[in-house]
C-alpha cells in the first residue's frame, strides 16, 4: 500500500502505525487543553491584578476576589461546571461504545469486540459519578443555593425561602 510521505507500507506496518498516532494525539490534546487552561487562568489574574493597582492607585475602594476564581472549571458555559452536560456526556460515549462493541464483534466475530468494551465501561463510569454528584448534593446542598419549597417552586434563601 502507498501513502504520500511514507512511500509503501505494508498491512502489519499500518496496522501497528494507528494506534500509535491514536494515543499520541490524545496525549497531545490533552496537553494542549492543560496548557490553554493554565494560559487563560494566568491572563485572568493579570487582568484582575492591573484592576486592582488602578484601583489603588486612584483611591477607591478595593471590590473583593470572586470566591471560584482560582476553582478548576470544567466544560460548561461559561466556565460553569454544567453537571446536565456530564449526563449526556456518559449516555453519548456509552452509546459509541455499545455502537463500537457491535461494529467490531459483527465484522471480526468474537476475537476484537472486547476493545470496545472498554469505551462502554467509560461511559457508565460517567453516568456513575453524575448520579453520585447528584445524591451528594441531594444529600448536602451547597451553602447559598436555593431550596425547593412545599410547592415546588425554588427560592433562595435571601427571598425567604429554606
Amino acid at each position: 500500500m502507498d501513502i504520500p510521505f511514507l512511500g509503501h507500507v505494508s498491512q502489519g506496518a499500518l496496522a501497528l502505525l494507528i494506534p500509535i498516532i491514536a494515543v499520541v494525539g490524545a496525549f497531545a490534546s490533552q496537553m494542549f487543553t492543560v496548557y490553554h487552561r493554565a494560559h487563560r487562568q494566568r491572563e485572568l489574574l493579570q487582568l484582575y491584578h492591573a484592576e486592582r493597582m488602578a484601583a489603588i492607585d486612584k483611591g477607591i475602594e478595593l471590590p473583593p476576589l470572586p470566591a471560584d476564581l482560582c476553582r478548576e472549571r470544567s466544560w460548561g458555559t461559561l466556565g460553569k461546571y454544567d453537571r446536565g452536560r456530564s449526563n449526556y456526556r456518559g449516555i453519548m460515549t456509552l452509546l459509541v461504545g455499545v455502537a463500537i462493541t457491535l461494529a467490531l464483534w459483527k465484522t471480526n466475530g468474537g476475537e476484537s469486540f472486547w476493545w470496545g468494551l472498554i469505551i462502554v465501561a467509560v461511559g457508565l463510569s460517567q453516568l456513575v459519578i453524575h448520579f453520585l454528584e447528584r445524591r451528594d448534593r441531594a444529600l448536602h446542598p451547597p451553602a447559598g443555593a436555593a431550596h425547593s419549597t412545599e410547592s415546588g417552586d425554588l427560592r433562595s434563601p435571601e427571598d425567604g425561602g429554606l
